[in-house]
């Protein structure tokens, strides 16, 4: 199983699918997989959830308040990402399309598993909490990119409003 320690991602719009190339250019083995709409939708649409059950500042603020802490530590960690310009288009290498991403916390680090089919996983990161933000900030970044259906905030706060009577 590979270890990722760099992302680069590609929003591919004639594929309509996200390009992640783990460790392009940071001397390890290089990985690519295909994300399609429909994981990355997925995703991002668990990402409050799953920040909220293991972020203690999360878990502890008031419910209605949820939504805008996690977009406040969102756009933090956006302000200390490192991204670097490609100066040309990233190709695939090979098809490998991701089926599944697991995602699990522990002692403040999280661990992501890809898939890209059968039960053993192809690829393995392990994150720090600021580094997953970033990597659901490129990933929302890519889905606003390639239009599909994403509010401009990643983490929107219910909009019903109270009603008087």
């Amino acid at each position: 199983m590979l270890n990722i320690g760099a992302f680069t991602f590609n929003y591919d719009h004639l594929e309509d699918r996200i390009l992640l190339v783990g460790n392009l250019s940071n001397g390890q083995q290089r990985v690519d997989f295909w994300l399609t709409r429909k994981l990355v939708l997925r995703l991002l649409a668990a990402s409050q959830g799953l920040l909220e059950k293991t972020s203690e500042q999360l878990a502890e603020a008031p419910q209605q308040h949820r939504a805008q802490l996690a977009q406040f530590h969102h756009d933090n960690a956006q302000q200390d990402l490192e991204v670097e310009k490609e100066v040309e288009i990233v190709k695939a290498e090979g098809n490998k399309l991701l089926s599944r991403l697991d995602i699990s916390h522990q002692d403040g680090r999280y661990r992501m598993l890809f898939f890209s089919g059968g039960d053993q996983p192809s690829a393995v990161s392990i994150v720090n909490y600021a580094e997953l933000h970033q990597i659901l900030h490129l990933l929302h970044r890519g889905a606003l990119a390639l239009d599909w259906g994403v509010t401009a905030n990643l983490f929107e706060a219910d909009s019903a409003s109270p009603t008087l009577q």
